[in-house]
């Protein structure tokens, strides 16, 4: 035989399939810390992308030279980052009570 067919039980029988992969679940999907870590996710890349543009902007408009450009461009998205995330974190918090 060139191809095998494979076996299938029949969805009425008691004999149960073998996992092939076991996870361990650290946190549950739709516990409070799940939700939270998920809206300061979410704050996070929103804030850095917003960060971005607007480091973007403020380094041409105030014409920041050379490679203080880049350092003025990351620190406008990280710092943008981490206080959209601070409060999208807990404003999903309050949310979830």
């Amino acid at each position: 035989m060139l191809y095998q067919r494979r076996r299938t039980q029949h969805p009425n029988s008691k004999v149960e399939e073998p996992k092939l992969r076991r996870e361990k679940r650290i946190m549950a999907k739709d516990s409070v810390l799940a939700r939270v870590a998920s809206g300061a996710a979410v704050g996070g890349a929103i804030g850095g992308a917003v960060g971005a543009v607007y480091g973007t902007y403020d380094a041409i408009r105030y014409k920041v030279p050379g490679f203080l450009k880049i350092r003025h461009i990351g620190q406008t998205t990280l710092g943008s980052a981490a206080v959209f995330s601070l409060f999208l974190a807990a404003g999903t918090l309050i949310r979830s009570h």
